[in-house]
């Protein structure tokens, strides 16, 4: 268990520091949606994992409406526009990398000999 948990931290810290990196490369308007939600010591692992999720999709979502009113022709700045793209881009992949760090954890938990 103690392997999954050192696992499951230094994904998050590594999501944190992309967080750090993104959010430190861009002056731009768009909304800044956080990666990781506050940590209440009652947290559970799902209900971690469900809102690191949603914040991915809210993140998504808000790149989704700036293209979408930049297309539909509103006053939206093309750089807006793709900004917003790429930090949904690289929340999308950093969730990837720690779903598969997670599973690696997994199967060599699985693997043990007890």
């Amino acid at each position: 268990m103690a392997i999954h948990s050192i696992a499951m931290q230094q994904a998050l810290s590594q999501l944190q520091m992309m967080r750090d990196q993104v959010h430190g490369a861009t002056t731009s308007k768009t909304p800044a949606i956080p990666l990781t939600p506050p940590h209440a010591p009652d947290n559970t692992f799902n209900q971690t994992l469900k809102s690191v999720l949603d914040s991915v999709n809210n993140q998504q979502k808000v790149a989704r409406d700036l293209e979408d009113a930049y297309a539909r022709g509103e006053d939206v700045p093309i750089t807006d526009v793709a900004i917003a793209m790429q930090k949904a881009s690289v929340a999308f992949d950093a969730t990837v990398q720690v779903r598969n760090k997670i599973l690696d954890a997994y199967h060599e938990i699985s693997t043990m000999s007890v």
